[in-house]
């Protein structure tokens, strides 16, 4: 992965993560079950890293199927998100302001593993990337 796709990745997750950490936060704030909030967020990220990721990080084009992967691929991220909130915010007693990026975090690698897969599979950017790998000097 180059520097700028993984600036590019991180970027977008940043972007996620603030929106994720607002509804959660959010959503305790106003007495919602942090499983309601998570549903939300789910669906406002799958929308928002699917569309950005797929223009900004891996050069795709948006169509069905990639949205298909994409969503199926977070689907799994969604119960582990409640099972990693659950944890730090029942189990630890972490503030939902600590829980919520803390879930976060633990997810990145799963995240960025599980988009790569659902978006950036023979993408034009890995076409480009592994032709300046092929001719460094070109």
């Amino acid at each position: 992965m180059t520097r700028l796709r993984f600036a590019t990745y991180a970027l977008i997750s940043a972007l996620c993560v603030v929106v994720n950490f607002l509804v959660m936060v959010g959503g305790e704030r106003a007495g919602i079950h942090f499983a309601v909030s998570t549903t939300v967020s789910f669906v406002l990220c799958v929308a928002l890293g699917y569309t950005l990721h797929s223009r900004f990080t891996f050069a795709a084009p948006l169509s069905p199927t990639g949205l298909l992967r994409y969503t199926t691929a977070m689907s799994l991220n969604y119960p582990l998100s409640i099972l990693a909130v659950w944890f730090f915010y029942k189990v630890l007693t972490l503030p939902m302001v600590a829980a919520a990026p803390a879930s976060t975090l633990a997810l990145t690698l799963y995240n960025f593993l599980s988009s790569r897969w659902a978006i950036g599979r023979g993408t034009r950017r890995d076409g480009i990337e592994k032709a300046a790998h092929e001719h460094p000097h070109d």
